[in-house]
C-alpha cells in the first residue's frame, strides 16, 4: 500500500512546493529523490504518512513504484 507522501520544497516558503507522489516507505521516497533530483534543486524534502498530512481534497494520488 502506498501511504507515505513525499513533498519537495524549493524555498523556505511553504507555498513553493511540489508533490512528488505516494510511496511504500519514506526510505523509498528518499532514494527516488536522490536519483532523480540534484541537491541544489530543492531546499528540503518531507516524507510523512498520509494520515498526518493535510492533502488537498482534489489531489490526484500518484503512486510511485520505487524500491
Amino acid at each position: 500500500m502506498f501511504e507515505f507522501v513525499c513533498v519537495m520544497f524549493f524555498t523556505h516558503q511553504l507555498d513553493e512546493h511540489l508533490y512528488i507522489g505516494h510511496f511504500k516507505s519514506c526510505d523509498a521516497a528518499y532514494v527516488y529523490i536522490e536519483q532523480h533530483y540534484a541537491p541544489q534543486e530543492y531546499t528540503w524534502i518531507k516524507c510523512l504518512h498520509q494520515d498526518f498530512i493535510n492533502l488537498p481534497k482534489d489531489l490526484i494520488k500518484k503512486e510511485v513504484r520505487y524500491e
